[in-house]
């Protein structure tokens, strides 16, 4: 039998997947304005990542307040606890991420017109869909409880910063050649903010992985390497 506590975790885990979703739409929405071959219509793009943008925050909102009002009137048990602090942490990294895409593509409109963000555009564009399968793979995890997601999602953070860390060197020497070296390295700590971003929703999306793993087996891998299939 569906009890009143059942229904109200089962509320938290539709408004859960609306935000997951929602965000999922911010990160094909970011490829859109980082794909320089698509340059009309970007101004209608951030018009809908902002709207978007006060979705995520109400859903945060709307989650916590749930997820309290559950733990106050239900004491729920051991399981129903961990799959409530999961998504508790889960909706925290998601709106995180939220914030990041929205930062990017603003910073990216400021400087679209940058000789080293052209440059940039097909690494940015590999690191955003990175990025964007590991948020999806991390969500993929908790939705199916598939532990091996979860793990994928983790390991792939590894691989992702050494692609951070090649793109900063190649950075650096494309900004020594210029001789107007004041707007270039300007345009190089912008294009640095976009790095750093992307890096960051890579370090969300592990976030959410771990706390899903962590609902599925009550067992806390945050900073550990697990064994997955590639």
């Amino acid at each position: 039998m569906t009890t009143n506590k059942d229904l109200a975790i089962q509320k938290i885990e539709k408004e859960f997947e609306k935000l997951s979703n929602l965000v999922l739409e911010q990160l094909q929405l970011l490829d859109e304005v980082l794909n320089r071959e698509k340059k009309s219509g970007s101004g209608k793009i951030l018009e809908k990542l902002t709207s978007n943008e006060e979705l995520i925050d109400k859903y945060d909102v709307q989650i916590d307040e749930q997820i309290i009002k559950v733990m106050v009137l239900y004491h729920p048990i051991a399981t129903d606890l961990r799959r409530l602090f999961a998504i508790y942490h889960m909706t925290i990294n998601l709106e995180r991420v939220g914030d990041l895409v929205l930062n990017i593509a603003s910073t990216h409109s400021e400087i679209k017109d940058s000789a080293l963000l052209t440059e940039s555009a097909s690494t940015l564009q590999n690191m955003l869909k990175i990025t964007s399968k590991m948020v999806n793979k991390a969500l993929l995890s908790f939705i199916n409880n598939d532990t091996e997601f979860a793990k994928w999602t983790i390991n792939k953070d590894m691989e992702f910063d050494e692609l951070n860390r090649k793109l900063q060197k190649k950075n650096i020497k494309s900004a020594g050649l210029p001789k107007e070296s004041q707007r270039v390295l300007n345009n190089l700590v912008d294009v640095r903010s976009i790095i750093s971003s992307l890096e960051r929703i890579g370090d969300n999306a592990t976030n959410i992985a771990e706390s899903s793993y962590y609902s599925m087996t009550g067992s806390n891998i945050r900073h550990q390497n697990p064994k997955t299939e590639n």
